[in-house]
């Protein structure tokens, strides 16, 4: 007998924030260069200045991202119980046909046919089944991603209206930066701090 294989599709919870940036506000003519140190402590109130933050560490202590992974994360498991549960059924009903056959238990041809083309309708049913799954978890992984997504745009747009800072970037898409420019910890207590978690539903 041909063996099945079904290939498993590993979705992957790829997350992304958009720095939030204003009009680069105009620099005194006169202005002498200061020390990087001077730089770095540049009060925002001026409307000057860049900072960053590590999207990692966000993602890592932002209560909604955290519950975003875990429910990818148990959308996975119960797809890989589900796939086990239906390579076993295929498993067991190929044994069956195929020590069936060898102890020469059919008695026709067309009575062997008819089980092989039973195996072949389970197998393409436990397919669709797969497929459909692997469906829904991309579609909702997809929305809990915008929702992600609109959270942190929305928060870094309010935080920095009272900021003014000229730009804030990624720490993961640059080489260098002074650590004293770093906001992670501010946004992150911001985030938690206005994030609120939806109520738990009592009919469950």
């Amino acid at each position: 007998m041909k063996k099945l294989a079904i290939a498993v599709r590993l979705f992957a919870v790829a997350l992304a924030i958009g720095a939030t940036a204003c009009s680069q506000a105009d620099k005194n003519a006169d202005a002498t260069a200061a020390a990087p140190a001077a730089a770095a402590a540049d009060d925002a109130t001026t409307g000057g200045g860049i900072r960053y933050l590590n999207l990692d560490t966000v993602f890592a202590n932002y209560t909604l991202a955290q519950e975003i992974s875990k429910e990818g994360q148990k959308l996975m498991l119960d797809y890989q119980n589900l796939e086990r549960q239906k390579q076993g059924e295929l498993q067991r009903l190929g044994s069956s046909i195929e020590q069936k056959r060898n102890s020469n238990g059919y008695l026709s041809q067309e009575s062997f046919d008819a089980d092989v083309n039973n195996f072949n309708k389970k197998q393409n049913e436990a397919a669709n089944v797969l497929g459909a799954r692997q469906n829904s978890i991309s579609a909702k992984m997809a929305e809990r991603q915008k929702v992600l997504q609109d959270s942190l745009d929305n928060f870094l747009r309010d935080f920095n209206a009272t900021r003014h800072y000229d730009a804030i970037l990624l720490r993961e898409s640059g080489v260098y930066f002074n650590p004293a420019l770093d906001i992670t910890q501010e946004v992150i207590a911001g985030l938690n701090a206005r994030y609120k978690a939806p109520a738990a539903d009592a009919s469950k």
